[in-house]
């Protein structure tokens, strides 16, 4: 789980995990990365286009923080405070759905539920979710 961590934080960093800043002195970023944090100034390490305040909504700034308290705990030097991948799993599923749509939230049997419409009708897309598009042909479609 512990490549997993280094994995995810090269994601949001875009950095190596070994790299060299400034000067020519190696640094470990999975270090700089854990040291900051409990620093409280995760937002020195991210990308600066995951992490520009001004560009990013609250809801972004929120999942960042959750996906970077994930590989925190990936990183644990301690083997058995790791997560199992099970649990990374079910917590990006998690994270996958805070950042839906709610509509998307919904198994496209619920949305037709939802919707009031049949199942005869394609989505035209394989996820089986509704677009905008699909849903203003629908309300055409039904005269709405």
């Amino acid at each position: 789980m512990y490549s997993f961590g280094v994995v995810l934080l090269e994601l949001l960093t875009r950095r190596e995990a070994v790299y060299f800043e400034g000067s020519k002195q190696e640094k470990l970023l999975a270090s700089t990365f854990i040291t900051l944090m409990k620093e409280g100034r995760l937002m020195e390490v991210l990308d600066h286009q995951l992490s520009n305040g001004e560009q990013v909504e609250e809801g972004k700034i929120e999942l960042l923080h959750e996906v970077s308290e994930l590989a925190k705990q990936c990183l644990s030097m301690k083997g058995e405070e790791r997560p199992t991948m099970k649990e990374v799993a079910d917590e990006l599923q998690r994270l996958r759905k805070f950042t839906q749509h709610p509509w998307e939230q919904h198994k496209p049997e619920e949305l037709e539920v939802l919707l009031g419409e049949s199942s005869s009708y394609s989505t035209g897309d394989t996820t089986g979710h509704y677009s905008l598009e699909t849903q203003a042909a629908l309300d055409i479609k039904a005269g709405r």
